[in-house]
């Protein structure tokens, strides 16, 4: 598997990272910049209106470097073996398959709440 990678104006500020066939989203209050669930972690990214958001998501190897900060690191329950990065609008914008029914996910940004970067890191 290679990382896959993509550049996108995200509505409301907010990527949805997740099992591509359970939709329990977590609570955004506002506060902080990543909420989840036990199959879905939200994080806050650059307003559409700033620009677009570079999205990167594979395993470590593939992702080596400086990533950034550390925002997020847990495990989350992928029974269909697939992670999914989708917009608030639904739209799916990368997709992984992975090899368990509950899967390490670990994402960084550039530290800011508005971030134009989020790295997802799997496994």
């Amino acid at each position: 598997m290679t990382m896959v990678a993509a550049h996108v104006r995200v509505l409301n500020s907010l990527l949805f990272i997740r099992d591509a066939y359970i939709k329990t989203l977590p609570l955004v209050d506002g506060n902080g910049a990543v909420w989840s669930t036990p199959s879905c972690v939200a994080v806050s990214c650059m307003p559409d209106s700033d620009g677009p958001t570079e999205i990167k998501i594979g395993a470590s190897s593939e992702l080596p470097g400086n990533r950034g900060k550390l925002l997020f690191d847990a495990q989350l329950e992928t029974p269909s073996r697939r992670i999914i990065v989708e917009t608030v609008l639904a739209k799916n914008v990368l997709e992984r398959d992975v090899s368990n029914t509950v899967t390490r996910v670990r994402i960084w940004t550039n530290g800011l709440r508005d971030t134009n970067k989020v790295i997802i890191v799997i496994g």
